[in-house]
């Protein structure tokens, strides 16, 4: 997936710079054309997109909007498309099956809070332009760089979330929840 991304990454700004260079030199105006054709490109993939993850995994679409996970919730395989989104995946009460649950996140600007109990282990890769990571207090920014996490103990663990998320421009801010008794 790694590469696949650096292609595509790559070939993005190569179209972009032909129209750029082609609007200087010949005065014909490409740049009008790309937003419908990003569009069109858009309901293609989203009609006909590439099946990510195996079956019974859960389709959820959004324009614009907010998801707010917490409290007593399932943990299922899920695949997230959104232009501009919101999401807080609180798993300190969630019901988190045996094994590894993948959860994708496709968005053009993504804001993801993520609160992990002490007996879950996560593997977090998150691709894109520009990432402002929070990690237990710790604060990193990565541009044109993917970031990774993972749990010091996610092989241990019976209990796996894996979440991949590419977007253009994302929040990524991890909490981990401990009980207090």
């Amino acid at each position: 997936m790694k590469n696949r991304t650096a292609i595509l990454i790559g070939s993005i700004l190569i179209i972009l710079g032909a129209f750029s260079i082609i609007d200087a030199l010949f005065g014909i105006n490409l740049w009008r054309l790309i937003f419908p054709l990003i569009l069109i490109g858009l309901g293609f993939l989203i009609l006909f997109r590439p099946k990510t993850l195996p079956g019974g995994t859960n389709f959820i679409l959004r324009f614009v909007g907010e998801t707010n996970k917490s409290h007593d919730w399932t943990v299922e395989p899920a695949e997230y498309w959104s232009f501009v989104g919101n999401m807080k995946l609180d798993f300190s009460q969630a019901v988190i099956p045996v094994g590894e649950t993948n959860i994708v996140m496709y968005s053009f600007v993504n804001d993801l809070e993520i609160i992990l109990p002490l007996d879950t282990g996560l593997r977090l890769k998150a691709r894109g332009f520009v990432h402002d990571t929070k990690v237990k207090g710790y604060k990193e920014d990565h541009i044109f760089a993917p970031f990774e996490y993972e749990t010091p103990d996610y092989a241990l663990q019976t209990r796996k979330i894996n979440i991949q998320s590419l977007s253009f421009v994302s929040e990524v801010e991890i909490k981990e929840h401990r009980n207090i008794e």
